[in-house]
């Protein structure tokens, strides 16, 4: 089966119903009878009518990839507004691997393959509101505080850093059919990039000592000072001005539709980076009297 790579990113939204804006687009696959002839269009309803298209780059405005349901099932399908999935790859079949995009550097989370919908849609499904759910606390991003603070580290000594983790979090919430989808998750790790190389990852056990200086365990020794421009000195880093710190939350997200088993949301990391310049103290003896 052959693949086109066919990569869109999206902030994820809460799902809205057509009927709440009327002039929105949405478009699927259907078949049509010309000259006798079976053909494929791109179907579109258009502020309320129904509207033909040769292909889906005939469709005026922008489209986004959306997921939802129609006569064949679980399917994805073209819609005017953001909705927070992108297409990984595209098949021949048009059947497509879709992700949810966050906004944050990377590839997309893949969710699963899904056929073209070959209906008219429903844009709602259990697994639009399990994100609608997960979105509110997932996009939370770490808030390190470095002791020393920025933008001055120092070499040779420890650099303290504390974040805060956000708690467990459990919701559900009652579908347009009168089902209950259920959403669960936690941050089951902190990474901490250092710039220089060196990284280190923390456990859920560890959080509470996550706590910055004096006593925290997220601490880190920078050897070689940075300049701007790098390399202005013997004594400055080759190629860095500052050092790249990330912080990034790896999350662990379950959702469930009624009484099904509970069933992973890849949930991308949460990172957050900032410039940590660092600098060199030299003692220097004093000959004074």
């Amino acid at each position: 089966m052959k693949k086109v790579m066919f990569v869109v990113l999206a902030l994820i939204s809460i799902a809205v119903p057509v009927q709440a804006q009327a002039d929105e687009r949405y478009c699927w696959v259907d078949t049509t009878i010309v000259g006798g002839q079976p053909q494929s269009v791109t179907r579109c309803r258009v502020a309320g009518e129904i509207v033909d298209y040769a292909s889906e780059q005939a469709v005026p405005g922008q489209l986004f990839v959306a997921f939802g349901s129609a006569a064949n099932g679980a399917c994805w399908y073209w819609r005017s507004t953001f909705t927070g999935y992108v297409i990984v790859e595209r098949y021949d079949d048009g059947t497509a691997l879709l992700g949810v995009g966050v906004g944050l550097p990377g590839e997309p989370s893949p969710i699963g393959v899904y056929p073209v919908c070959t209906s008219e849609p429903v844009p709602e499904s259990a697994l639009a509101l399990a994100w609608e759910l997960a979105s509110a606390y997932v996009h939370v991003a770490p808030d390190p505080v470095l002791n020393p603070q920025v933008p001055w580290g120092l070499t040779g000594v420890e650099t303290f850093l504390q974040v805060e983790p956000p708690p467990p979090f459990s919701e559900q919430l009652v579908d347009p059919l009168g089902g209950t989808v259920e959403v669960s998750g936690r941050v089951i790790g902190v990474t901490i990039r250092w710039g220089d190389g060196n990284s280190t990852t923390f456990a859920e056990t560890d959080f509470p000592l996550l706590s910055g200086y004096p006593d925290g365990i997220a601490r880190h020794i920078y050897e070689v000072k940075t300049c701007d421009p790098p390399g202005s000195t013997p004594r400055c880093h080759d190629t860095l001005s500052s050092y790249p710190l990330t912080v990034s939350y790896h999350w662990e997200v379950e959702w469930r539709d009624g009484a099904a088993p509970w069933a992973a949301l890849a949930v991308p990391d949460t990172t957050t980076s900032l410039a940590y310049p660092v600098r060199e103290i030299i003692a220097v003896l004093d000959a004074s009297p």
